[in-house]
């Protein structure tokens, strides 16, 4: 079984390949890297929409979909900008109040903290908010993200996608979505020949 912090930096590395060695016309990574930031951009902001709509929609599967089409976005947004993935996790983990952890562990952090319920904790007072609060909260750190994306300030893009993923893992706690479940749909879309993505007339609609 894949962990989900191998199936990131294996999704990472193979966009980052794309980038430096281009696949051709019918990788859809390298369409957007061909069409540019403004695009790139558009379709992290759209899947982290869908991803919410998903939550609300309460279908674990599409939920795990949807998590997986915006982490693949986002990882292009890193390598097309030059953001390491070591970077994004330092900062995950100090929004976690951890110190090298893999995001499997995180995770863990963060049921831990659903479970125990401490008042102090800012993730047990969005649990107890409930999910429209959790979810608004994704609304919030993927608009940061295109913000920072959008000013090609690397050190903002690394910030702003650990608190996005942070607030992923919240919403997967509140849903019971496992990581495993994540981690799995990842490694079976990197599986896949011709993945990151496989480009088809429909994307060009997306």
């Amino acid at each position: 079984m894949m962990h989900a912090q191998s199936g990131i930096q294996e999704q990472y590395n193979v966009a980052l390949d794309r980038k430096l060695h281009p696949a051709g016309e019918k990788s859809y990574t390298n369409y957007l890297y061909n069409q540019g930031l403004d695009t790139i951009l558009k379709k992290c902001g759209e899947e982290a929409f869908e991803t919410v709509v998903a939550a609300k929609n309460d279908d674990p599967d599409e939920i795990v979909g949807e998590i997986n089409d915006l982490l693949y976005n986002v990882t292009v947004l890193l390598c097309h900008q030059d953001v390491t993935l070591e970077s994004v996790m330092e900062e995950l983990n100090t929004r976690c109040a951890a110190r090298e952890k893999e995001i499997d562990e995180l995770f863990e952090v963060v049921l831990q903290r659903r479970d125990a319920g401490d008042g102090k904790s800012y993730t047990a007072y969005l649990f107890e908010k409930g999910l429209d609060k959790i979810l608004k909260k994704v609304g919030e750190a993927a608009t940061m993200l295109l913000i920072a994306g959008k000013g090609q300030d690397s050190t903002a893009i690394a910030y702003e996608t650990a608190d996005l993923l942070y607030h992923i893992m919240v919403m997967m706690a509140a849903k019971q979505v496992s990581m495993e479940a994540v981690a799995d749909e990842m490694d079976r879309r990197l599986g896949k020949p011709g993945n990151l993505k496989t480009f088809h007339t429909t994307d060009l609609n997306t």
